[in-house]
This record gives structure tokens, C-alpha cells and sequence, in this order.
């Protein structure tokens, strides 16, 4: 399979969603994915036309990490990392896991609102690409589980920090440490799951709510988006200062005056993303 059918782009009144699609293999990340799937964050994150974006997983899992499937044998595994030189160079290894982990920040860092729609698994980097998505809109058969202990790894370079801030200290802790599986029912409990539904009900859901994202005001969100990711290394009082400015700009904007106005005449407002 071409990574063209890999990875499914349909992109609807300013909604893009995008498919992991090698549903056979629970849509495990080749490392073609992962770079294609980096470069189209990158692109929407860009394109004015998409307001919202929604990742998802074919068949019955979101992702369940990275494939290791692919090989046929765990010596075949070994003698790629073997012959491979930067495993053999600490530092090197460490400025390639950092690139990698770039899509797991951009992500993040995606100045417009994303839905990461999970049923079934989201393992190891399927739930840190769940981690970094504004919200996680699941179905009761969603399943994450870090992995990483289990595979004698620390995690995905952003892993700690997304769950500590979605979950907290103590339960990243135990999420990461026992390896435990964690059911909707339980992410929902602790935060790391927003709102579950059951199954056949999650895609109406999802583009419920990402339709209502799309149509709101992005200069907004993305000022919203940008105070939270600086509220967790700001001390209060410069998270005050950042927060002021980017609320002035959004009440300055066409949305920020039109919404004002519609509040006035009691009606719905027409946002125009700026």
C-alpha cells in the first residue's frame, strides 16, 4: 500500500480529517507515515481554508504506535539498528528522536482547534498523537495504553510533558510506569479523554463538534491556544501580559466586534476568521 492510501485526506467546509489508514495493522506509523503525516500537519497548519482539523483511524483502532510488524523477525529488527551508525552515537540518535518528535509538536502547537477521534487502540505514539490534539472525542470501545515501558523505552520525545499537562504528575507517572490499559471510561474520569460515545455514534459526534470549531472564530482560538501552551512556563503575572495582548487583538478583530454585536441583538454570529 502506497503511502498515498496510507494516509486519507478529505477536507470538508473548512474541516480536514485526516485517516490513518492500514487498518490491518491497527494503522501503525511506518516512518513514511510519520513523515507524510508531519508534513500535512504542517501544511494545514498554513492553509487558511482549513479550520479545523480531526485525526483519525481507520477500522476498529486509532493508531497503535509504530510498526514493527513489518519486519520478520526481531534479529531482522536488530540488524537494521545494528548497521544503522547512529545507534551507535548517543548524541546523534538523540538530534533524529528530536526530529521525530517534531510532529508530535506541531501538532500541539497547531495554532487552529484539533479533535483526535479515537476508537479502539491508541498505543504507545497513537496515544501521544492523541495526547496532542485539543480534544479527545472517543468511542466507550477506545483503549490507550503508553507502551513504552514495555518496550524498554522511555517514550516519544513530548510524551511526558502532554500527559502531564492533560492528566497531571501523579498519573502521568502511572500511566507511564505501570503500562497499564486504560479504558474510556477511565480516560474520560481522569482527563485524558474529553467526551465518549458510544461507537457508531462517534463520527456524527466528532463532525458535530468540529463543525461548531470551523465556524467559530479563529482569531480567537488561535489566541486561546497560544495563551494555554504559554501558561505552563509563564509565571502568572507574564501570563497576565501575554493574555491581555492577545485579547485585545481578538476584541479588536471583525469576530471579536461581530460577536459583541450579536450578543446585543440576540442573534447568532457570523464569524469570518478575522
Amino acid at each position: 500500500m502506497s503511502i498515498e492510501t496510507d494516509i486519507l485526506l478529505n477536507e470538508d467546509d473548512g474541516v480536514l480529517t485526516i485517516t490513518l489508514n492500514r487498518p490491518d495493522r491497527l494503522n501503525t506509523l511506518t516512518t513514511e507515515m510519520h513523515n507524510k503525516l508531519r508534513e500535512t500537519i504542517s501544511r494545514a497548519n498554513q492553509d487558511p481554508g482549513v479550520r479545523c482539523m480531526v485525526l483519525t483511524g481507520a477500522g476498529r483502532g486509532f493508531c497503535a504506535g509504530h510498526d514493527f510488524a513489518g519486519f520478520n523477525s526481531s534479529d531482522e529488527l536488530s540488524m537494521k539498528w545494528k548497521d544503522d551508525p547512529l545507534w551507535l552515537e548517543p548524541e546523534q540518535l538523540a538530534t533524529r528522536m528530536y526530529e521525530d518528535g517534531q510532529l508530535f509538536a506541531g501538532l500541539h502547537r497547531m495554532s487552529k482547534p484539533t479533535i483526535a477521534a479515537v476508537r479502539g487502540p491508541a498505543a504507545g505514539s497513537g496515544m501521544v498523537l492523541a495526547a496532542a490534539c485539543d480534544l479527545r472525542i472517543v468511542s466507550e470501545t477506545a483503549v490507550f495504553k503508553t507502551s513504552f515501558a514495555s518496550a524498554g523505552r522511555c517514550g516519544e520525545p513530548g510524551t511526558a510533558y502532554l500527559l502531564t499537562q492533560l492528566v497531571g504528575s501523579s498519573k502521568a507517572r502511572e500511566l507511564l510506569l505501570l503500562d497499564e490499559k486504560v479504558d474510556a471510561a477511565t480516560a474520560l474520569s481522569i482527563g485524558l479523554a474529553n467526551k465518549v460515545f458510544a461507537d457508531d455514534d462517534l463520527e456524527a459526534e466528532v463532525t458535530k463538534i468540529a463543525r461548531k470549531l470551523a465556524n467559530g472564530p479563529r482569531m480567537a482560538y488561535s489566541g486561546i491556544k497560544r495563551n494555554l501552551n504559554a501558561a505552563v512556563r509563564l509565571s502568572f503575572e507574564d501570563a497576565i501580559q501575554t493574555e491581555a495582548a492577545g485579547n485585545s487583538r481578538a476584541s479588536m478583530s471583525h469576530d471579536g466586534k461581530e460577536a459583541a454585536m450579536a450578543f446585543m441583538e440576540k442573534r447568532a454570529p457570523n464569524f469570518r476568521g478575522y
